[in-house]
């Protein structure tokens, strides 16, 4: 979340390319008092910049963030944001990794009544599973790689829950067309990417797409709405 504030990217986002699809994560200052009105104010005075805006509640590099995450706490989060969306852009939810099931019940029951578009499965995570390398306890959240089975557990168990009440988003992990396949067999009618970007670059995305449409091919799908959670038991 490090970045020059709202105002500075608002300014750069008043020359954004029209041809394009852009969104915008909203989060708080990690010594806010009120930090609800935080996520609200950013919205209010970007909203006519963006398509789409993302309420991250689980980055774990900013202390706290995550208490967001509790049922009361988002219930009235998302109140204060559905409030400032004046012009009706639709809104994403952003959650942990590391949640427990009880945990996914409360969001899952506040997503649902909330003004929502959709969630996002997951964000980075504290869980240092399997690794061993001289770095492994670095401080922060972790992408990439270690992230896809533990991302595409939550997902599954998201759309177990939500039987299609809700779209999915999968995120952790993705670089290649089976990961991407793995995630929307799993829920997801989207799959975002990051970390895939920083190791191989944009040329990434031909060789993904072409893996998915020989995978989808394969198994009889015409298209990826078709698969969208066919196969959630690996991860359940």
């Amino acid at each position: 979340f490090n970045n020059q504030g709202m105002e500075a990217i608002a300014t750069r986002l008043r020359d954004r390319p029209k041809d394009m699809v852009l969104g915008l994560n909203l989060g708080a200052n990690k010594d806010s008092a009120d930090r609800a009105e935080d996520y609200a104010a950013v919205l209010s005075h970007c909203a006519p910049f963006v398509d789409f805006a993302t309420v991250n509640v689980s980055s774990p590099n900013t202390e706290r963030l995550r208490d967001l995450q509790g049922r009361d706490a988002l219930r009235a989060l998302l109140a204060r944001v559905g409030q400032a969306n004046t012009t009706g852009l639709p809104l994403f939810l952003k959650i942990a990794p590391d949640l427990d099931p009880a945990a996914l019940d409360d969001i899952c029951e506040v997503a649902l009544a909330a003004p929502l578009s959709g969630l996002i499965a997951t964000n980075t995570t504290l869980a240092r599973d399997g690794l061993s390398g001289p770095h492994r306890d670095q401080a922060g959240g972790l992408s990439g790689a270690p992230l896809f089975d533990r991302s595409t557990r939550i997902l599954a168990q998201l759309a177990q829950r939500l039987e299609g009440r809700l779209p999915l988003i999968g995120v952790g992990g993705v670089s290649s067309g089976a990961q991407a396949y793995a995630k929307i067999k799993a829920g997801a009618s989207a799959v975002q990417l990051y970390t895939g970007l920083v190791y191989h670059g944009i040329g990434v995305m031909p060789q993904i797409l072409a893996e998915l449409e020989a995978l989808l091919e394969a198994d009889g799908f015409a298209t990826v709405a078709d698969a969208v959670g066919t196969d959630l038991s690996p991860w359940l």
